[in-house]
Order: structure tokens, then sequence, then C-alpha cells
């Protein structure tokens, strides 16, 4: 399916982190600092553990739109933007192992080779690679996940939209997080956890995903009917928070910064077979959709 890229830059970068953080399957993959710091030429990072677990940033190219005054992604790109980028994500500190330089332009093989060249020479303390839209076309027809969150629209016009779809799209994109995958040990914050459970919990409600902030994520339907699953998996979540939010006041569960401490093995034990209920719960309906189910640890 031919996709237009997005209009706005701020799009494009959030489509780009989601991207880094399916393809690098790194969950902890983060935008770098905000308009108006010195990001060091890195727009998005994180460690891509589909590739000796490199520490990896990417540049998302933009351009100011002159009629409008806003900025939008960049349909083109030179060689001598790319030194530039370059020179710049090179004071990104620890050094990078692979830069990528991304562009909602199309495929181009003069720039190409001009990476080929550049990263035979091996100059510079990391790796270069290009992300063209024809990259990010590809990735998301094997994404529908990624597409329903993005361009539904899309969908829409191609006569292939879903409602119900859009919306346990939504909630595999919403349950793929730590707070459910992961076994509850490795949290770094009780609180942190709770309030994602608490964000689920709206999601599953609400069929509106926000993140940690407040922004929007993605947004469905809520389906008109709810299924004997779809009760299951909000009575479930209601007992994993109440779980945890007993066991923080009741000091079962300490934080201390960035790390929690147990204090009763039995009630991490109880909260990690609450949550694989909750995801078993949930691949019931996924499997009966044809969507990649949700997958967790063995905790």
């Amino acid at each position: 399916m031919d996709i237009p890229p997005p209009s706005y830059w701020q799009e494009f970068e959030r489509l780009t982190l989601d991207v880094c953080r399916i393809r690098w399957k790194d969950d902890y993959a983060e935008r770098h600092g905000r308009d108006g710091q010195s990001q060091s030429g890195v727009d998005v990072y994180g460690h891509n553990h589909a590739s000796s677990c490199e520490l990896s940033g990417v540049q998302c190219k933009k351009r100011k739109n002159k009629s409008k005054g806003l900025e939008v992604p960049a349909h083109s790109l030179s060689t001598e933007e790319i030194d530039e980028e370059i020179s710049a994500a090179s004071s990104f500190q620890p050094h990078l192992r692979r830069f990528i330089i991304a562009t909602t332009g199309e495929r181009d093989e003069k720039m190409q080779g001009h990476v080929r060249l550049l990263n035979a020479a091996n100059k510079h303390p990391f790796q270069v690679a290009l992300w063209f839209w024809d990259d990010y076309v590809d990735f998301l027809n094997c994404n529908e996940n990624v597409m329903y969150k993005y361009f539904s629209s899309v969908l829409r016009y191609r006569k292939t939209y879903s409602e119900d779809e859009h919306y346990l799209r939504m909630l595999a994109l919403a349950f793929d997080r730590p707070a459910i995958r992961t076994t509850f040990r490795l949290e770094n914050r009780a609180t942190d956890f709770i309030a994602a459970i608490s964000g689920l919990q709206q999601a599953v409600k609400t069929g509106t995903l926000k993140d940690r902030d407040g922004h929007t994520i993605d947004e469905a339907r809520r389906p008109s009917k709810l299924g004997p699953e779809l009760k299951a998996i909000g009575r479930l979540l209601t007992d994993v928070r109440n779980l945890a939010t007993d066991g923080l006041v009741r000091g079962a569960i300490v934080d201390h910064g960035t790390v929690i401490e147990i204090r009763e093995e039995s009630l991490q034990h109880r909260l990690n077979a609450l949550r694989r209920d909750v995801v078993d719960t949930l691949n019931i309906l996924l499997h009966h959709a044809n969507i990649e189910p949700v997958e967790v640890e063995n905790f």
C-alpha cells in the first residue's frame, strides 16, 4: 500500500520512535531533549538489541515551510547535509555506534553511495545509515498496529479499515510494554507501574491510549458490545492495580528511587500471575482477529 508521509515534523519524529522501538527491540528508546535544546544532532536514541545492542541515534530531517512557517519533514537530502549531521552527532555522549539520518524523500542512490564511502573511510566513531520514506512504507505495510495508529485515514480511504480491528490493534500496542511484559521485580518505581496500569484501564474503557504526559497516542472507537474477554481484562487490570497499590501502602513494596524492594515474595508471584492472565485473555481476542499476540517473558 502506498502511504503519504506525515505532514508535521513532530508526527514524523513520533513515528520514527515507534519504528526504532520495534526494529531495535528496545522498549526504552526515547526522544532526545526538546525543541530549543542542544541535541547533538540526535532526535531519537536507544540500543539496537537486534544488532549487538549497539547504541544508535536517529536524526529526523526537517524543513521550514516558507509559506506557513511550520516545520515539516524534509523531502530531500544533500551530501552536504549528511556531512553536517554526522559532524553534529559526533558530539553525542556516550558515542553512538550507529547514526541514522531519516527523511521522507524517496530512496536516492547518490546519497547511499556517499554514505557507503564515508563508512568505508572509517573516520567517524559510528557507522552511518539512511532511512528514506520507502523504508517507512515497507515497515508500515508489515506492521499493521503502527499503520492503524498513524494512518487509519489511509485505511478508511482504501476501504480496508475496521473499527473493531483498530481497537484491538490499539490494545495490542498499549499492552506491549514493560509494565505488562516483564517480571514485576524489574520495575523501576511502583508508582509508575500503577500509573501504567491505570492508563491501560482507560485505553480498554474509552478506546483512547495516552502517554505518561497525557498526550493522546492513539484513538479507536470502543466496541458497543463488550465481549466476556474485554470485561475480564478490565477486572484483571483492576485487581493488578489494587494489589500493587495495597502493597505500596502496607510497605510490602518500597520505592527506592530507580529500583523497588519487594518484601513479600508471594505478592510478586500474584502480580505476575495476574498480568499473564491479562495477556492470555487479550491474546484470545487478537488470535480471532488474526493479529500478532502480545508476548511476555517467562516469569
